[in-house]
């Protein structure tokens, strides 16, 4: 187990290219006058004789009020939050109690702008601590590594479950998600499992709605003068495209170098294009792994998926290999890319006034896919997404840091990192999605949010499971090999699956296949 945390500590720094996805009281000089002196309070009035009743209240008095409950000043609408905080105080912790909250610097902005109303609430005091992408999962890492318990409760991409279930550090919270209901059916499936289980219990709860949109260029599309140039060219109207063929004659269509204009703008460079790989992998009918948990990388569907991202190289931009996140959404913003397939971050990235000039321009659907056995199978990639658990290792109160996850989770408290324009957090419950206050954050906010909902209905989650890092790295160099030229698809393909299977020996494939077969189970449904 040591052996592979090393190993996937080495590995984080290819994952550092990864960027925010996957952005005083007046003063009086004039002295207050000083308060008259309290006046003297009567003497109570003797008690009745110890035979008579005490008299009744006068007519005009109102009954005296019940006794206050376990909610203090969060009496009302039963939520998620509400039950976790008469869950905390029911709880009679310690009047010092903290709790320590840490991720990434773009995630912890959720956790920093409730931070005040959960202390209010509660009367718990939370320290929240941060550091930048490329060093956060690394230090939560070696936290489980040491078993230091530095951190009370992470937020932390799903992906690294496995790899943190095997340092001991999640902590078994099926009970209290039992005692006091997070309402995970609000949560969008398969988020909703995948984020907050693993290998069959629940460990933590989802924050983040990571999926692929399928981002276009409105305007262009709806051009009377480009639909009638299609429909001449390709003898079909211009419509969004729901078939990878169908996207392809669209992509050319838009491709003008003389315009600086190109069909697309996906991620290429040297990282994670694994996820775009994934996929059109699922979208041809393939996956992760064979039954007898040999790779299934290497299929059909997946030397289709590798052939048809090298012929994307046609429609992009010629450095789109150098092409990450930020490169992806500057050619949004600038207009030198009539689509993209990316996270939601980048809908409200190219409808910040502040840096975008396509602001009002952007249409919002669900993303294509290949036709299989005569069905249109349209798949979104859901990653990375994040998780708020406990850690194993932690000396606080485990039920208490647990509540903090459910209190931060419920609706009405995540609603305020959504609505942020320049973070990262994206919906996840249907509650969200559902508040006209999250049609408003930008101009047609509705129609992506409504895409961002469909993505996620069709979405194909990472494989949860030990040795994410070391699966994913080893593809990624492979379909590097591809995209460079350096090998055909089907022999990078080949050699990333004989890694996979040496990665699956070394974790022990039989509680490899145990994982994968609870995998499949959880986003079954």
């Amino acid at each position: 187990m040591r052996r592979h945390l090393s190993v996937l500590l080495a590995l984080l720094a290819a994952f550092s290219l990864i960027a925010a996805a996957c952005g005083g009281d007046d003063d009086d000089s004039t002295a207050a006058p000083a308060p008259p002196p309290p006046a003297a309070e009567p003497e109570p009035p003797p008690p009745p004789p110890a035979d008579e009743p005490p008299p009744p209240p006068p007519a005009d008095e109102p009954p005296p009020p019940p006794p206050a409950d376990d909610m203090g000043d969060d009496v009302g609408e039963d939520t998620p939050a509400t039950r976790a905080i008469a869950g905390i105080k029911a709880l009679n912790l310690p009047a010092d109690t903290t709790i320590t909250v840490f991720t990434e610097d773009l995630s912890i902005l959720g956790p920093e702008v409730t931070k005040d109303a959960f202390e209010a609430q509660s009367g718990i005091k939370l320290d929240i601590q941060k550091a930048p992408y490329g060093e956060y999962a690394s230090k939560v890492l070696a936290d489980a590594a040491t078993e230091a318990g530095t951190y009370d409760v992470v937020l932390v991409e799903t992906n690294r479950l496995g790899d943190l279930d095997n340092a001991g550090y999640l902590v078994d919270v099926t009970e209290w998600v039992e005692k006091y209901d997070p309402d995970i059916e609000d949560f969008i499936f398969p988020i909703s499992h995948t984020a907050s289980q693993y290998n069959g219990r629940f460990v933590g709860l989802p924050t983040d709605g990571d999926v692929f949109i399928f981002y276009y260029r409105k305007d262009l599309l709806e051009d009377p003068a480009e639909q009638a140039a299609f429909a001449e060219q390709y003898g079909r109207e211009l419509t969004v495209p729901v078939t990878y063929d169908e996207y392809m004659e669209v992509l050319e269509f838009f491709t003008r170098p003389e315009d600086n204009l190109y069909g697309a703008a996906e991620w290429r460079i040297t990282a994670v294009n694994y996820w775009w790989f994934w996929q059109r992998l699922w979208s041809g009918g393939g996956t992760y792994f064979n039954d007898d948990m040999s790779a299934a990388v290497n299929s059909p569907a997946g030397v289709q998926a590798l052939e048809d991202m090298i012929a994307m190289e046609a429609v992009m931009s010629p450095d789109a290999l150098s092409y990450g996140y930020v490169e992806t959404v500057e050619a949004m913003t600038s207009g030198t890319a009539f689509s993209n397939i990316t996270w939601p971050a980048a809908g409200k990235n190219a409808n910040d006034p502040e840096t975008s000039s396509t602001v009002g321009k952007w249409g919002y659907a669900t993303v294509p896919g290949y036709v299989v056995d005569g069905q249109v199978n349209q798949r979104s990639m859901s990653a990375p997404g994040y998780t708020i658990l406990v850690s194993n290792y932690s000396d606080v109160n485990k039920e208490a840091a647990y509540l903090y996850t459910q209190w931060f989770t419920s609706p009405e408290n995540l609603i305020q990192a959504n609505s942020n324009l320049g973070g990262n957090t994206d919906v996840v419950r249907a509650s969200i999605f559902a508040d006209p206050s999250m049609a408003e954050i930008f101009p047609g906010a509705g129609d992506y949010l409504d895409a961002q909902k469909a993505n996620l209905a069709q979405a194909v989650p990472d494989p949860v499971m030990p040795g994410y890092g070391e699966y994913a790295q080893a593809l990624e160099i492979e379909l590097a090999n591809a995209l460079t030229g350096q090998k055909s698809p089907q022999e990078a393909l080949d050699d990333a699956a004989e890694a996979w299977d040496e990665i699956t020996d070394s974790y022990g494939r039989e509680e490899q296949l145990q994982v994968w077969q609870n995998f499949l189970a959880s986003i079954a449904g």
